[in-house]
Parts: structure tokens; C-alpha cells; sequence
């Protein structure tokens, strides 16, 4: 990731103050060669905040990610499927190097590899993502315009599906290639590998957790 940061041009948008040197740790994505930062990250070189502030999950966040791990761990074929959670890192291509909240990997597929201590080139089945973490002002770029770009550019790498949770809205939107994508509430039912039926709501119940 270094090596593409030094060849890549200076993000439009930022002031004079923001110009100086931005440390490597606070890159949290790269999407069309440009870095995208942690959101938070001008407050950490303002020394206004850690940068352990801004790059851990929410408590919202961590519970969410726990039930749907669980529900994954509980109801998938283990010796079909591999899930996990924790910002995988997925090459897709030179340009383009993502971080996933949960990912379900086709565990022969991560077989045929032999880890290399580097970020994953092999697409998984799954995605699901727990709002957004990166701040993407410096490309010119809002939140829709971020969640559409990456979605669309994991499901050209080859994902299946892809989930995104917004704990603010309570909504969930699905997107699998070549369908509509599709906007639903927590408590609706979802389906996932078009086999697991399950609700974000319900998993959060189960958990004893109101949301």
C-alpha cells in the first residue's frame, strides 16, 4: 500500500493545513489508487484525537458484528464455508484494496492459497459491512457515492452478495450481481446464499439487545 501512496497524486479538496504528511496508519482503503482515511483522521492530526479513537468499532458496531458472526458461525456448512470478522483486507487489483467488517469465504477456495501474511486476492462469497468507517471528502465523494462504488466494485471482483448495516437509519441495504439492489428495514427477513433466512433485529433480540 506504501508503494501506491508515494505514486499516487495529492487528494483534491484538502486545505493547506491538511497537506503535510499524512501517516500511513490512518489510510483505511484504497479505491482507484487514491487513499481513503479512517473517518476521524483530521482530528487525529490535530492532535484533538488517538488514532485508537477512530479505528475501533462503536459498541453498536461490535455488538452487530457479534450477532452476525454468531448467527454465521451457527447455521453455515463449516466444511463448506469460512467466515470472519475484523477489517479483512481484500486486494482486488492494483487500484483498489478494501476492508470488510464480515466476510463468508468458500473455504475451498481459501485452501487452494497458502497464507502469505498479505491482503486477500480470493473474492469472498460474502460481504457484510457495518457503516461507514472511511472518510471520503478528499475524493469528492458522499457517503452514497462511497457505499455504491465499493459495492459495485466487490461484486465485479467476484462477491456474491453484499450486505451494508446503518445503525443510524436502522436500514439495511443488499446488493447481488446482476439484481436490483434493495433497501429493507432491520426487522425484515433477509436471505443470505440464498439459503439463511434471518432478520438483524431478531439476532439482536436473541442477544437481549433492543436496538
Amino acid at each position: 500500500m506504501a508503494e501506491v501512496l508515494e505514486k499516487q497524486a495529492k487528494p483534491k479538496g484538502q486545505t493547506k493545513t491538511s497537506r503535510k504528511k499524512i501517516p500511513e496508519f490512518l489510510i483505511y482503503e484504497m479505491m482507484d489508487g487514491k487513499p481513503i482515511y479512517y473517518r476521524g483522521y483530521q482530528e487525529v492530526m490535530k492532535g484533538l484525537k488517538k488514532r485508537e479513537e477512530i479505528m475501533g468499532q462503536s459498541d453498536l458496531q461490535m455488538i452487530i458484528v457479534g450477532c452476525l458472526t454468531k448467527f454465521l458461525n451457527k447455521n453455515l456448512d463449516e466444511q463448506k464455508y469460512f467466515a470472519s470478522a475484523g477489517e479483512t483486507g481484500l486486494h482486488l487489483d492494483k487500484k483498489d484494496n478494501f476492508s470488510a467488517d464480515v466476510v463468508v469465504f468458500a473455504k475451498s477456495d481459501l485452501q487452494k492459497n497458502q497464507p502469505q501474511g498479505k491482503y486477500l486476492s480470493i473474492a469472498p462469497l460474502v460481504v457484510l459491512e457495518v457503516d461507514i468507517q472511511a472518510d471520503a471528502k478528499d475524493l469528492e465523494m458522499n457517503e452514497i457515492a462511497y457505499y455504491s462504488n465499493k459495492t459495485q466494485k466487490l461484486l465485479d471482483f467476484g462477491v456474491q452478495e453484499v450486505f451494508w448495516f446503518f445503525t443510524s437509519a436502522k436500514k439495511v441495504m443488499y446488493a447481488r450481481a446482476q439484481q436490483d439492489w434493495i433497501w429493507s428495514d432491520w426487522n425484515k427477513e433477509l436471505t443470505l446464499l440464498q439459503e439463511h433466512q434471518f432478520s438483524l433485529a431478531e439476532l439482536l433480540k436473541k442477544e437481549g439487545w433492543e436496538l
